[in-house]
Order: C-alpha cells, then sequence, then structure tokens
C-alpha cells in the first residue's frame, strides 16, 4: 500500500480540466512551498489579481463604462443639449488657463499663405433703411485696400442706376429675402406675420412710395435682417464656389485688414472654421454679426453642400427667429461646425473710440470695430486707419487716435508710474455699472486714482465724476472722448506690465 506522502499532488482544477503544476508526491510539494517564488511566479500570479481579483473587476468596469460614454457621445447630436453644455465648460476652463494669450502666430511666418484679392469674398449686409451706408463702407477703405470681390446682400435689389458705388465699379445689391421666401414655398404664407410685413415694405418700394418704405423698414427691419444670413451665405457659395475664406460683415462694421490677414494665413481654410465675437448662452454660443463673422471653404461646405436639410431647417426658423446671427450658428452646429472661441477676442462690438482694451487681449490684433452707422463716422474710421500697414494690436487703437501713451514714457519712473494719471474732461473708463465698479462718495479724483492702482489686474481705468463725487472702477480701458466734469486716467502701472508682454513677443 502507498504511503499518503507518495500519493501524486496535482495543482489545478480537475473539474474544469485545468493542471498548473503536478509533483510526484507530498514531500515534493510541501518543499515546493517551502521555497521562494521566482520572479515568473510571482508575475502569473500578480496578472491573475489583476484579471480576476477586485481590481481587475473594477478595470474592466471603468472600461466598459468607458465605451459607454464615447458611444453615448458619438451618438449625440450635434446640437444636444448635454453635448454643448459640456463642450462650454470645457472651453471655458481653457480660456480660463490661458487668460493672456500671445498671438506668437502674428509675426510669424505664414503656414498657409493668403491673398486678401484672390482667396476671400466680403459678404456685406446692408437693407433699404440703412442703404445710406453702403456706399460709406466702401469709401472707407483705404488705398492699400487688398479686397477685391463683394457680394452685398439685403432686403431689397438695386435698381439700375442705384448700384452702390465702389470707387467707381457699380456693384449690384441682391435681395436675398425674396430668395428665402422662394426656397420656402408654400410655407411663406401671408399668415406668417414677418412675411406679410416684408411683402407690404417690398410693396411700398416697388410703387416708389419711399416715405412709406422708410418707415416700414425702421419698424421691421431688425425682423426682416434675419432672413437675409442663411439665403446670403447660399448666393455667395453659389458665385464664389472656390474661395477659401467668407467674411460676411454689416454696412457699419470696419474690417482692419492688417490683422485680418495674418488671422487667416495661420489657419487651413479646410478645416470648417466659425470665428467671431463670442456671445449667448451655452446653448448657442454664437459669433456677434455686428462684429463680422468668418466662415472657411471648410465651414461652407459642410453647411451648404453637406447639410441641405440643415439649411431649409433654417429657412424655415428664420420666420420667427430674431437674430440671424444665433439662427446662423445654430444651423452650423447641426452641421457638426461650432464657435471656435480662441479667437473670439480679436473681433470688437465697439466703435473705434469705445473698443473695450482688456488685459487678456492688449497684444492681441483687432481685426473688426462696430457701430459705426453714421457715413461720417465710418468715413473717420477709414481715415483713421488709413495708413495702417501693420497688424494693429488693441492697445495701439491710443497710438491711431493720437494719444500718447503716458506709461510709455521713460522718464516715469516705477514709484511715479504708480500714482495716478488724470485726464481732465475725458472718460477712459467706459460708463458705470455692470462690469464697471461704482464707488460712491470719493471726494478726490486722486483719491479715485489710487482705488484704482490698488485694485491691481482688475481695474484698467477709471473716471471720478466730479458732481456726484463717484468713482467707475474699469476693468477695461478706452479711448474715450471728452466729457465735461470727468476726471481720468488709465492704470499705468498694469499698463506698462501688459506692454512688455508685448515687447517680449
Amino acid at each position: 500500500m502507498q504511503h499518503p506522502s507518495q500519493h501524486p499532488v496535482v495543482i489545478g482544477d480537475p473539474d474544469l480540466g485545468v493542471k498548473i503544476m503536478e509533483f510526484e508526491n507530498e514531500d515534493d510539494f510541501l518543499l515546493q512551498q517551502r521555497r521562494s517564488p521566482t520572479p515568473r511566479q510571482r508575475m502569473r500570479a500578480l496578472l491573475r489579481q489583476m484579471r480576476y481579483g477586485p481590481l481587475g473587476r473594477l478595470r474592466n468596469a471603468l472600461f466598459f463604462l468607458g465605451t459607454l460614454l464615447i458611444f453615448g457621445w458619438i451618438m449625440l447630436p450635434y446640437d444636444n443639449v448635454v453635448r454643448l453644455g459640456l463642450r462650454f465648460n470645457v472651453k471655458k476652463f481653457q480660456h480660463y488657463l490661458n487668460s493672456h494669450p500671445v498671438e506668437k502666430w502674428l509675426f510669424a511666418p505664414p503656414a498657409y499663405p493668403v491673398d486678401l484679392g484672390t482667396d476671400t469674398v466680403v459678404i456685406v449686409k446692408t437693407g433699404y433703411g440703412t442703404r445710406i451706408r453702403a456706399n460709406a463702407w466702401f469709401e472707407a477703405l483705404s488705398a492699400s485696400n487688398e479686397f477685391r470681390d463683394f457680394l452685398i446682400i439685403a432686403d431689397y435689389a438695386s435698381k439700375p442706376g442705384q448700384e452702390a458705388n465702389n470707387h467707381g465699379t457699380p456693384l449690384l445689391i441682391h435681395n436675398v429675402v425674396n430668395q428665402t421666401l422662394s426656397s420656402l414655398g408654400p410655407a411663406a404664407s401671408l399668415s406668417n406675420s414677418r412675411v406679410a410685413k416684408y411683402l407690404r415694405f417690398a410693396e411700398a418700394i416697388e410703387n416708389g412710395k419711399q416715405e412709406e418704405a422708410d418707415q416700414l423698414a425702421k419698424s421691421t427691419g431688425w425682423e426682416i435682417d434675419a432672413l437675409k444670413f442663411i439665403s446670403g451665405l447660399e448666393l455667395a457659395y453659389s458665385k464664389f464656389p472656390n474661395k477659401k475664406w467668407y467674411l460676411l460683415v454689416d454696412d457699419d462694421t470696419y474690417l482692419v485688414q492688417p490683422s485680418l490677414k495674418p488671422l487667416l494665413a495661420h489657419l487651413d481654410s479646410e478645416v470648417p472654421y466659425y470665428l467671431g465675437n463670442a456671445v449667448g448662452d451655452f446653448r448657442v454660443r454664437f459669433a456677434h454679426g455686428g462684429s463680422g463673422i468668418i466662415l472657411s471653404q471648410g465651414a461652407m461646405s459642410s453647411l451648404i453642400l453637406d447639410n441641405p436639410h440643415a439649411v431649409r431647417n433654417a429657412h424655415l426658423e428664420s420666420l420667427s427667429e430674431t437674430w440671424g446671427d444665433r439662427l446662423l450658428a445654430r444651423t452650423l452646429i447641426r452641421a457638426g461646425v461650432y464657435l471656435d472661441e480662441e479667437y473670439s477676442h480679436l473681433f470688437s462690438g465697439e466703435p473705434p473710440w469705445w473698443a473695450k482694451i482688456r488685459p487678456d487681449r492688449f497684444c492681441s490684433p483687432i481685426i473688426t470695430f462696430h457701430g459705426l452707422g453714421q457715413p461720417e463716422k465710418m468715413h473717420q474710421a477709414g481715415e483713421s486707419f488709413r495708413n495702417v500697414s501693420k497688424p494693429l494690436l488693441w492697445s495701439d487703437i491710443w497710438d491711431v487716435y493720437g494719444m500718447s501713451r503716458p506709461w510709455r514714457q521713460s522718464t516715469l519712473t516705477e514709484d511715479e508710474l504708480a500714482k495716478p494719471i488724470e485726464y481732465a474732461n475725458w472718460d477712459h473708463a467706459g460708463g458705470s455699472g455692470g462690469e464697471v465698479a461704482v464707488v460712491e462718495g470719493v471726494e478726490k479724483a486722486e483719491e479715485c486714482g489710487r482705488k484704482c492702482y490698488e485694485r491691481g489686474n482688475e481695474c484698467m481705468a477709471w473716471t471720478w465724476e466730479k458732481e456726484t463725487r463717484r468713482c467707475n472702477l474699469s476693468p477695461w480701458m478706452i479711448v474715450g472722448e471728452r466729457v465735461e466734469g470727468k476726471v481720468s486716467g488709465p492704470n499705468g502701472k498694469l499698463a506698462r506690465e501688459l506692454e512688455m508682454v508685448c515687447l517680449k513677443y
């Protein structure tokens, strides 16, 4: 009879037919147990633990959850509120990490060389109620203007002899509202109030009732404006299908070409870019139309060629949408094209003298100005920027308007620069309330200036009102204008620090 110690010992699971290790007898098995495991055995044991132990089960669960989230993200529509909310917060966090961008590409060799004359088309959006602005827009172009192709879109069509004038060249004004209504067919019925208002307005123009047409344009022009955006872009793409860039501007928007060109040369036009001054909440972040909108060839082809259903829906929504620029953004989102907010700080929604120069854009170029609705204001902007031949930084606006930068005075020591710089009867803060902090009961202008300096990076300029003893502390500074009874000044110390960053690059 065999001694128990002589019985063979098998390590494994006989029921499953798995044999990991076999010993001739128990003595060999006990001897093996007394020996320390080899590195290879340790690794095998660790791998088994990772695969079948608690950590392994956790890993598998996380992998499954991650796969599920990725699949769910891919399947979500582009305009889903979850997708939009997450994207908005990620972009907001990225902006926080890069709150003082420096555009190193500005003076770098162009990655994608661009010719403004052959590679772009400028779409100027006007209307019957603002028709006097169209000629002023072209008159403001400098002698060094590089743009060659233009398309004027409106809510009326120019008659022979009444075209816009581009330095002697007549340009047709295209009625894209009619194009929108034609594309809708029976959907654009008189039962829709916006359609009824437009048809009454168009009839007044057709019958030569200018006074009535002007009155109707004044009361309904904003509603009708929403009907121009999508059809205007469709018309532009049909006439200029091979352009790299499409620039949509209002008739009171000024384009700074020396700043625009390096931006376009930095970006690949085949990528779907949608650029502009970002406004709106997370559900629809859109480029403010008045500040100018830039669309690449990639974005236009995605919208016009690849997503005709989204375009069709946009025409329908234009019958009720308040803002055409928001409608455009919503349509682009459905085509998978989102507003790229990395360049939003390059666009201004104000005229030059009211452009808000913030710390986060001090060294950045400025591409557009808005709010130049009076022809003389547009002419003034054109004259002011006529000799600008290199990229214009936000801080350069001071030089263009003939105001020396006090923080540049080499004779000022750091201590002297830390004292308030005062300009009587002027306003560099740009109003009060909102983001502008208001301190009541400040007795002297110098005291107001010190309060600004004490706030550090949070105050770019201050204005003291003599009559009310109110001190306005602004997170931006503007060139401003003459205002009786106010004393104002920039935060010279902060401005010098920011300018040193500009000079570094």
